[in-house]
C-alpha cells in the first residue's frame, strides 16, 4: 500500500530581536566623546503548535464538534451517501469520537484533521474506503484510486462503489415438484339385481303417455322378464308398445310381447304405455323384476 499523504499544517513562527541597551553611569562631560554600545546578537523565539482538542461529537462521516466549541465539516471528504453513510459513520466515531486532534482552518467551515499520530483524517478514511473524495481534491485521488482497487469499504459489497443499494437479484424460480401421477379412483362397486325409470312423457285431460325403462345390473342375463307394480291412485292401462301388459285392479304385470324375452347382463329394456286416470296421477314404487324388487329412479 502506497504511504498515506499527509496535508501540511503550519504553524508560523516569528523572532524577537532583543537588544540590550547599555547606560553610562556618569554624567556626560560636554565635549567628550560618548563609548559605542556593544551589539547584541538576535535571539528567536519559536512559537508551539496549539493545544490538542478533542472531538466531543460526530455529526455526520465528516463533521465534528471539537471541545473547544468548534462545529466544521473536514476538508475534503465528499458528502455520505445513502449506501455507505452508516459505514462511514461508524468509522468517524470509532477514529474520532473523545480522541485528540489539532486542526487548521481552511475555510470558516472546513478544517483539516491530524490524529494523535500525526495522521491526516481524510486520507485515513478515503485510503479505508470509509469514505468518498470530493472530486476537485488531487490529494485524496490516489489513495481513494488504491481502495477502489482493493475493493475496500464502500468498494466492496454491497454498495460496489455505488451510492444507492443496488437492487437484491430477483431469486431463482422454486424448482418444479416432481409429478406423480394421481392414483386412480378406486373402481365403484359392482351394481347388482335391477333399476327402474318411470317417466310421465306426456299428459292430457284424464290420460297420460309413459316411458318405463328396466335395468338388469346383474352379471348374468334375465330370461323370460316379468316386471310387476301397483298404481296407487287408479290409473288403467289402454296401450302399450314394446311388451304386454294385464292390469288386475290396481296390480299390473308386464312381460315381453312373445313371452320370452331377456335383458342382458349389463342391459336394459323400454316400455311404453297410455293410460287414464280419474284423479290425481300419482306415481307408482314397488317395481320388481322376476321377483326381485328393484331400485326406483
Amino acid at each position: 500500500m502506497r504511504p498515506l499523504h499527509h496535508r501540511p499544517i503550519l504553524y508560523t513562527p516569528f523572532a524577537v530581536l532583543v537588544v540590550a541597551a547599555y547606560a553610562t553611569s556618569a554624567a556626560e562631560t560636554p565635549g567628550q566623546p560618548q563609548p559605542t554600545p556593544p551589539s547584541a546578537p538576535p535571539q528567536y523565539v519559536s512559537v508551539m503548535p496549539p493545544a490538542p482538542e478533542v472531538v466531543e461529537e460526530v455529526v455526520d462521516s465528516r463533521t465534528v464538534l471539537l471541545s473547544n466549541g468548534l462545529r466544521a465539516r473536514v476538508l475534503g471528504l465528499a458528502a455520505p451517501a445513502e449506501c455507505w453513510s452508516a459505514g462511514a459513520l461508524k468509522f468517524a466515531q470509532e477514529t474520532l469520537l473523545g480522541k485528540p486532534v489539532r486542526y487548521s482552518r481552511a475555510s470558516e467551515s472546513a478544517i483539516s484533521l491530524r490524529l494523535a499520530d500525526n495522521s491526516d483524517y481524510a486520507t485515513l478514511a478515503v485510503s479505508k474506503g470509509a469514505s468518498r473524495a470530493q472530486q476537485d481534491d488531487p490529494v485524496l485521488t490516489e489513495p481513494e484510486q488504491a481502495a477502489a482497487k482493493a475493493g475496500l469499504g464502500l468498494w466492496g459489497p454491497p454498495c460496489q462503489g455505488l451510492d444507492t443499494t443496488p437492487a437484491p437479484a430477483p431469486p431463482p424460480p422454486p424448482a418444479a415438484a416432481p409429478t406423480t401421477a394421481a392414483p386412480a379412483p378406486p373402481a365403484p362397486p359392482a351394481k347388482t339385481g335391477c333399476a327402474v325409470t318411470y317417466r310421465i312423457a306426456k299428459e292430457w285431460h284424464n290420460g297420460f303417455h309413459t316411458e318405463l325403462v328396466v335395468r338388469n345390473h346383474d352379471q348374468t342375463p334375465v330370461t323370460r322378464w316379468v316386471v310387476r307394480w301397483r298404481f296407487p291412485s287408479g290409473q288403467q292401462i289402454r296401450e302399450t308398445w314394446g311388451m304386454t301388459a294385464r292390469q288386475m285392479g290396481a296390480d299390473v304385470i308386464a312381460m315381453s310381447q312373445d313371452g320370452a324375452g331377456s335383458i342382458a347382463a349389463g342391459g336394459e329394456v323400454s316400455l311404453r304405455f297410455n293410460a287414464v286416470t280419474a284423479g290425481p296421477n300419482v306415481t307408482p314404487t314397488g317395481f320388481t323384476l322376476n321377483g326381485k324388487t328393484c331400485a326406483f329412479g
